[in-house]
């Protein structure tokens, strides 16, 4: 009998090997090349989707996922989350494991934080956004919907911001928000100009040149649901630097700026799908 303690021992051991190893294989799902056959299109039934600048979690964890849980989405679009808070929000969401990439247009290239999306879709292709020159400013990846083997390209972005009122430095934030709307308007067209859904938080209100290329290609979907409201609350004028830019392939049938405090952003969330044919 003591001859087989040994392989009594070893052998639970080899059962959580396999399990680990079983587990690491399903989390890499995200990472494959889509489907050859997956059609370029948005899902044909609507989908949700929030974007959120949740400042670093400083009001709490609990509240920014409170917030978001209600809303019930199929993806949530980060800005500001600090990396090593994403594999406890993943888990709290019941997502994929999160898309992530340092804000380096705002924090340097070693920045605890920065943009991510974190997905109950599969997500493949997955990187920074080309951005040739400059720091990361936002993530991407092709998310598929397995119902109707539809694909499409999401974007969460956080351009660069503006800190005082000082002439040079409006210039300067101003004019670097425009290169990385540019880069991101050439890196989509280098990608066949697949339908694509992008939001975060902008830093640019809805006036002037950059909020005239934002535009230029793809549309403001809360100003057209006439849900254009503030979403910064961290100054005492509020403004709206929040949005949701989609192509000309969705339809957006509803979406808002959700009241908040648990951030000095208000969490928006926006329900599209495919626009019916004509």
């Amino acid at each position: 009998m003591p001859r087989h303690k040994p392989l009594l021992f070893f052998i639970p051991l080899a059962c959580l090997a396999g399990g680990f190893l079983i587990a690491l294989y399903a989390n890499r799902n995200y990472h494959r090349p889509p489907p050859p056959a997956a059609i370029w299109a948005p899902p044909a039934k609507p989908i949700t989707v929030v974007s959120y600048n949740i400042l670093h979690n400083q009001r709490g964890l609990p509240a920014v996922i409170a917030e978001i849980q209600k809303l019930q989405p199929d993806i949530v679009l980060l800005q500001e989350v600090e990396k090593n808070d994403l594999s406890r929000m993943t888990e709290l969401l019941n997502t994929y494991p999160a898309i992530y990439h340092p804000s380096e247009n705002l924090a340097g290239p070693h920045a605890s934080w920065g943009n991510a999306i974190c997905s109950r879709l599969p997500l493949y292709d997955a990187g920074t956004i080309p951005n040739p020159g400059g720091g990361s400013f936002g993530v991407w990846a092709t998310a598929l919907t397995p119902a109707d083997n539809h694909k499409f390209q999401i974007a969460c972005v956080h351009l660069s911001a503006t800190w005082n009122a000082n002439p040079a430095h409006l210039i300067e934030s101003a004019n670097n928000r425009w290169k990385e709307l540019t880069n991101l308007s050439e890196a989509w067209r280098q990608l066949g100009s697949p339908p694509i859904l992008i939001a975060g938080d902008f830093n640019q209100i809805p006036l002037g040149n950059n909020y005239a290329l934002m535009t230029k290609e793809w549309s403001d979907a809360l100003q057209q649901l006439g849900a254009a409201q503030p979403t910064f609350t961290g100054t005492p004028i509020q403004t709206r630097i929040d949005y949701f830019l989609l192509s000309k392939e969705w339809h957006a049938t509803a979406g808002n700026a959700v009241d908040s405090n648990a951030s000095d952003h208000k969490p928006i969330w926006l329900t599209a799908g495919a626009a019916p044919p004509h």
